[in-house]
């Protein structure tokens, strides 16, 4: 209890109640004081016990830990440009060995196409530089060229832009000279907030490294997994990247449904639940084809668990409650290689999909 001693109204007391005004006011101090020095007090909501201060403390300490090791690996981080890869707005300088009128700076249009004499235009971004040599002296060699030996250097570099939003510092649009990690592109977004999750999702525009299709990359890095494992899961982002660090207490869906993405549990959270926020299955769903992938919290290690569609449906208790950074995955028909990527061999890496760009 306080007592406010510069009152802001005029008391009217006459002077034979000001004594047994004095003795009230001195009784009512006692009593507060004893109250005071009395045993420990249940806290009121505006009060924060010794346990809840503890926690945001260590919270607050395992959060400065984690941006200080980002931070750290950021400055240290090396892109050489031997991993350079071209892109849009890029100039170059194309250089055919013997045949002066074929080469010259050519500028990378928006598309990712750069047009040359004879064989027209080229789809060129996403490869780095040796891989846009060979794909010049296959075009040039197919019908022109007998053993063509080109090279392919950079003029200007175009401005790369990718995007940080989610419980990241500063969420905005962001410009860099160069092609950056992921771990360059958080600490340049200013570190992660103390709402965080466990997680990060990155989505960008990347070459398929199996079938060298230029196509959509999704990825889900877990936090501890980047800034604990060294540099295996520092990537290099793509055209378009948005890094996405979800709020504590999102789920994932990814697959066949009408809006894939991260969503913000909301009490208690099940397959179906999620699977309705994102807007339904799709046509080609296979119903039979749900899984839930959720990392355990003492091995590290991503298991999976599969649901039937109809069971949860026709039975709510069979319905799974998810919890914070699971990932619903739905199938797509009988082709479930297409998800193969899961099982890749990198425990806090998981591959989303890589879905060609249509042209």
């Amino acid at each position: 209890m306080r007592f406010n001693l510069a009152l802001r109204m005029r008391l009217l007391v006459s002077p034979a109640v000001l004594p047994a005004l004095v003795a009230v006011l001195a009784a009512l101090l006692v009593v507060t004081l004893s109250g005071c020095a009395s045993g420990p007090q249940q806290s009121s909501n505006a009060e924060m016990s010794f346990d809840e201060f503890q926690n945001r403390y260590s919270d607050d300490s395992d959060l400065d830990s984690v941006n200080q090791q980002i931070l750290s690996m950021a400055v240290n981080s090396n892109s050489p440009d031997g991993v350079y890869r071209l892109g849009p707005g890029d100039e170059i300088t194309v250089n055919v060995f013997g045949v002066e009128e074929l080469s010259g700076n050519y500028r990378i249009d928006g598309m990712g196409r750069v047009s040359l004499p004879l064989i027209g235009s080229v789809e060129i971004s996403g490869y780095t530089l040796s891989e846009a040599e060979q794909v010049l002296e296959t075009r040039f060699g197919t019908e022109y060229l007998r053993n063509p030996q080109i090279n392919v250097s950079v003029m200007e570099f175009r401005s790369q832009q990718f995007t940080a939003v989610g419980a990241v510092s500063q969420p905005r649009v962001y410009n860099t000279e160069r092609q950056i990690t992921l771990v360059e592109a958080l600490a340049m977004a200013g570190g992660l907030t103390s709402n965080a999750g466990n997680t990060i999702q990155l989505t960008d525009r990347v070459r398929d490294p199996e079938t060298g299709e230029l196509g959509t990359r999704s990825l889900i890095i877990e936090v501890e997994d980047l800034t604990k494992q060294g540099f295996e899961y520092n990537v290099i982002l793509g055209d378009s990247a948005v890094i996405n660090v979800p709020p504590a207490g999102s789920i994932f869906v990814e697959g066949a449904v009408q809006r894939p993405g991260v969503y913000q549990a909301r009490g208690e959270t099940t397959v179906l639940k999620a699977i309705t926020m994102a807007g339904g299955l799709k046509f080609e769903a296979d119903k039979s084809g749900l899984r839930v992938l959720r990392r355990e919290p003492e091995t590290g290690e991503w298991a999976q668990q599969y649901v039937q569609m109809d069971e949860i449906r026709e039975s709510p208790l069979q319905d799974l409650q998810l919890n914070d950074g699971d990932i619903v995955m739905v199938e797509r028909g009988a082709v479930k290689t297409a998800w193969v990527g899961f099982w890749r061999g990198l425990s806090g890496l998981v591959f989303l999909g890589f879905r060609p760009l249509t042209p």
